[in-house]
């Protein structure tokens, strides 16, 4: 029996930790030897889900021994991985974003451009004939609907639309926003988090055209929060910047149920690159980027191409 290690992204959302759970559970019914770990602490919307659901929470680790087997949900840079991926053998890589990683050996992949990761397991399963419990169904829903922010991001296709439907027979859930509020309340319960947490709550780290950028996200229900600390913010920003040697950094804060997006702006050189990009004013360190939910399909593809150029 092969032994995989699975893990999923740093600074992680509920779609890769969810996802990370329901692969391991789908190599062990395909005779694999699969556990799940974690490379980073859960946020508070996914810990708030792991206890309703009285799941345990998996290790951390930051490396493993060479020539690990390993599986990668939900991401597949290297920037986003565990610490000496060079060292380790992909076996699985299952995911929904674009790819840029390179292996030296054969990778079964699958990846599809659906709103979340979990959504491309829901078809695995299916498709193999594997029995969907009720817990992985309920893990699949709300990383579908998380990922997709109640199908309200620009990611959402018809497709997540339609899992989620069917799994409302095996979990029982018909209302989806009663089920999601009380997850994106605690997502948003940052009161007592310190700025650098707050920070780092979901970032995302690229290499374009020999450019480091960083692009921060904080989905919440209470956007007033984070603005209200946007100088302790713009403070660390400005460390971060400085002390990772980046040239571009955002910190976009999306307002969940009014779909909107503020991102706090760093200096004049980031300010120029936002307002040509987005074409938009940035006033008092503040940007108005209206309905641009998706960072990962309004965002950083049009931050790729500027840079490219």
């Amino acid at each position: 029996m092969i032994d995989i290690k699975i893990f999923w992204h740093k600074n992680p959302d509920t779609d890769t930790v969810c996802s990370a759970v329901i692969l391991s559970e789908y190599l062990n019914k395909k005779w694999y030897n699969s556990t799940s770990y974690k490379l980073w602490e859960l946020n508070n919307e996914t810990a708030y889900l792991f206890n309703m659901l009285n799941i345990k929470i998996p290790e951390t680790i930051s490396s493993l021994p060479i020539w690990t087997k390993v599986a990668l949900v939900d991401h597949n840079e290297k920037a986003q991985t565990i610490d000496n991926i060079d060292d380790l053998d992909i076996e699985y890589i299952v995911d929904h974003h674009k790819f840029s990683v390179t292996t030296s050996n054969p990778v079964n992949i699958r990846a599809e451009k659906l709103g979340s990761t979990a959504s491309v397991l829901y078809k695995m399963y299916k498709e193999s004939g594997i029995s969907i419990s009720k817990e992985i169904g309920i893990l699949m829903l709300a990383a579908i609907l998380s990922d997709t922010l109640l199908f309200r991001s620009a990611t959402t296709t018809k497709e997540d639309t339609i899992i989620a439907e069917e799994l409302k027979t095996i979990t029982w859930i018909s209302d989806f926003k009663e089920f999601m509020n009380p997850l994106f309340e605690a997502k948003s319960d940052l009161w007592d988090m310190d700025v650098i947490d707050l920070i780092r709550y979901d970032y995302k780290d690229f290499e374009v055209a020999w450019k480091m950028i960083w692009v921060w996200t904080l989905e919440t229900v209470n956007p007033s929060y984070a603005l209200w600390r946007k100088e302790e913010i713009l403070e660390w920003l400005k460390k971060i910047k400085v002390d990772s040697k980046l040239d571009f950094i955002m910190l976009s804060v999306v307002d969940i149920f009014w779909e909107n997006n503020t991102t706090i702006v760093l200096d004049w050189i980031d300010s120029k690159i936002i307002e040509e990009v987005f074409n938009t004013k940035v006033i008092d360190n503040l940007a108005d980027l209206k309905n641009r939910l998706s960072r990962k399909k309004q965002v950083v593809p049009q931050l790729t191409e500027y840079f490219n150029k």
